[in-house]
């Protein structure tokens, strides 16, 4: 009898890829309950970070693997999964680029809406692994200076290119963070953006926070954010999600649910990874993931309502360091469109500007700033 599988049925691109070599069943995640999986008698699961894997929902049951399509792991209680000999994997990195780009895409709005040009700001990133290395890489020539702090890795390496946060809250203007949430360890992350930290930081900073909810004290954020102490907030990531601190949104200059790591490229990563722990495992072979396509998403896209065209002229046209080329594709819906960034590293005279599709609007907007229109 084949190896009885149960998957999220919203993860994408893995229906029909392990059939051939398992019994897999699709269920919507809320009916991924302990009563269904011991009635199936399932021994793994392949989920998203809404199951939660605990022993409410663990034990009794025949799972011995899991599989998650996310690089976070809070759903997942791994001290249950070592104690009862379950084997869990992760995606690290999938999300990554996705998570960089929003950063970008938060900070660009910023530099038009608030007229601070990014040139003149500078960047402190928090936590320099998979999010931290692709915000590096894009924010480099765009950000007036950019600032890092890791001290688990400038303990391994020793690299002198790491400060302390302090430093980095003292100096910065922008802080971003990007760290796992751990509560205990030598570097412990819960509650990293604390009373002690913003005090160090000055009534223009803007705090960033795309990682964990509770990686800030939202108590003390929405302190400092009311009292001047810092100027704004940008968050995906909320103390207590689902739930959130609704005080806080008066302050927030961008706020998303905890979505920035959801692009394309990154379920297709995260989906891709399920399929091979699943099959390393298992031990299962002549299954083909070349169906599984990572799109090229090697640069950002971002979306934005076309009453801030103009942030194009401003950020990419008036910029001493501008790309090379910028391609916007408008889509059919006329309330938005894309803008894809092109050709690192940037170059100091752009060549083209083009604009694909739209209505007459938007056209209207992008050949006053200088783009060439195409159909």
């Amino acid at each position: 009898m084949p190896t009885r599988l149960i998957a999220d049925a919203s993860l994408p691109y893995i229906k029909g890829v392990l059939e051939p070599v398992a019994d897999v069943l699709y269920l919507p995640s809320q009916e991924i309950t302990r009563a269904r999986i011991i009635a199936e008698r399932a021994e793994g699961l392949l989920i998203r970070s809404v199951t939660r894997c605990n022993a409410t929902l663990l034990e009794g049951t025949a799972i011995r693997f899991i599989a998650t399509a996310t690089a976070g792991f809070d759903h997942i209680d791994t001290a249950y999964c070592a104690a009862q000999g379950i084997e869990w994997h992760n995606a690290p990195g999938c999300n990554a680029r996705g998570v960089a780009h929003w950063v970008m895409c938060a900070l660009s709005l910023m530099a038009v809406q608030r007229r601070r040009p990014l040139k003149e700001e500078s960047l402190g990133i928090v936590g320099v692994g998979n999010v931290g290395r692709n915000l590096l890489q894009m924010a480099e020539g765009w950000v007036g200076e950019i600032l890092l702090c890791d001290p688990p890795r400038a303990e391994q390496e020793g690299a002198e290119e790491f400060h302390s946060l302090e430093h980095l809250a003292e100096h910065c203007s922008l802080l971003s963070f990007h760290t796992p949430l751990t509560r205990e360890g030598c570097y412990p992350t819960y509650h990293l953006i604390n009373s002690k930290l913003l005090a160090h930081s000055s009534p223009r900073t803007i705090v960033l926070n795309a990682a964990r909810g509770g990686v800030a004290d939202s108590q003390v954020l929405l302190q400092a954010l009311r009292s001047g102490g810092i100027e704004s907030a940008m968050l995906d990531c909320w103390e207590g999600e689902p739930h959130i601190k609704e005080e806080l949104l008066p302050f927030v200059h961008h706020a998303t649910p905890h979505i920035a790591g959801f692009s394309a490229e990154g379920k297709a990563r995260g989906s891709r990874s399920v399929v091979e722990d699943t099959l390393r495992f298992f031990g299962w072979e002549g299954i083909d993931l070349s169906v599984i396509k990572v799109p090229d998403l090697e640069h950002p896209f971002i979306t934005i309502p076309p009453e801030h065209a103009l942030w194009l002229e401003e950020v990419f046209l008036q910029t001493s360091d501008t790309i090379r080329q910028v391609e916007v594709v408008l889509r059919k819906n006329p309330s938005l469109f894309e803008a894809h960034r092109v050709n690192y590293p940037f170059h100091r005279e752009p060549e083209a500007y083009i604009a694909i599709g739209g209505n007459a609007h938007q056209r209207a907007i992008l050949q006053r700033i200088g783009f060439r229109l195409e159909t």
